[in-house]
């Protein structure tokens, strides 16, 4: 749990703290305008997105940290696989927002219909949250 929690504020500190850097990043204020759109948590959007983001990175973690998942992944280093999840990880999250798009799912063709920027910034935050995912865990037979 602790390394989910870590990658996940790493990734969503990065993420505000490089608001624009380069053109990039500043992802949260999408989901906030997502939120806000549907009218949910209303005066409390950025505390929604960061539960909900916090929320995800645990559960999702949770694949990574599956011994069958974790042993298939290239890589002999905690970190080589975290990156390597990263991105697997973010090919799964976009193929799953455009199938979901082409049914009708409002919210995710916001997200598939997103700036350049946006999807190179998400795929970089992913990458991110997969290499200190794996670079803070440590699998239990190695404790």
């Amino acid at each position: 749990m602790f390394s989910s929690f870590v990658a996940g504020y790493v990734m969503m500190g990065i993420d505000i703290m490089l608001d624009g850097f380069l053109g990039l990043f500043g992802t949260y204020v999408k989901y906030e305008d997502i939120v806000r759109h549907f009218g949910m948590f209303e005066g409390f959007e950025g505390l929604a997105v960061v539960i909900g983001h916090t929320i995800n990175s645990s559960i999702l973690s949770l694949v990574f940290v599956n011994p069958k998942v974790y042993s298939m992944l290239p890589g002999t280093s905690g970190l080589k696989k975290g990156l390597v999840f990263g991105v697997i990880w973010h090919v799964c999250v976009i193929l799953f927002a455009f199938l979901t798009s082409q049914g009708g799912a409002t919210f995710m063709r916001s997200l598939i219909y997103s700036s350049y920027s946006f999807h190179v910034s998400l795929f970089l935050l992913h990458v991110i949250w997969g290499a200190v995912l794996g670079y803070l865990y440590i699998p239990e037979k190695l404790c």
